[in-house]
C-alpha cells in the first residue's frame, strides 16, 4: 500500500510540475529573459569572453566586494554612545549594546538607570 500511495503522490507532483512549467513557458518575461541569455551567450562565445570577465566588466567586483557592499546597504554605522557612571566617574564608549562593563552596570543598577547616564 505504501508504494501505491507513493506512486500516486509522485504522479500528482509530476502533474503539478507540468502545469507550473507550462505557465512558465507562457510567461512573456521569461521568454525575454531566455532570449537575452541566449544572445549574451552568443556574444560571449563570439568574442571569447568568459562569464567572470563579463561580471567584472559590468562592475561585479568579486565576492568580497559584493559582501561588503551588501552589508553597507543593509545597515549603516551605528552611532557612538558614551555612558558616564556618576558614582565612579568611569566612562564607556560603545556602538553596540554588548559591552562588558555596560552590561555589568545594567545588572547592578538596572537598565533604565544606566540609560539615563547616556552623555551623547
Amino acid at each position: 500500500m505504501k508504494k501505491i500511495n507513493a506512486y500516486a503522490n509522485t504522479l500528482a507532483e509530476i502533474e503539478a510540475l507540468k502545469k507550473k512549467l507550462e505557465a512558465l513557458e507562457n510567461d512573456e518575461g521569461l521568454k525575454k529573459s531566455l532570449e537575452f541569455k541566449k544572445k549574451l551567450e552568443d556574444l560571449m562565445s563570439k568574442y571569447g569572453v568568459s562569464r567572470d570577465e563579463v561580471i567584472n566588466l559590468l562592475g561585479g567586483g568579486g565576492k568580497a566586494a559584493s559582501k561588503a557592499s551588501a552589508s553597507d546597504k543593509r545597515r549603516g554605522t551605528r552611532p557612538l554612545k558614551v555612558y558616564k557612571n556618576p558614582k565612579t566617574g568611569e566612562t564607556v564608549e560603545t556602538r553596540g549594546g554588548n559591552h562588558k562593563v555596560l552590561n555589568e552596570w545594567k545588572e547592578k543598577y538596572g537598565k533604565e538607570k544606566v540609560e539615563s547616564w547616556l552623555v551623547f
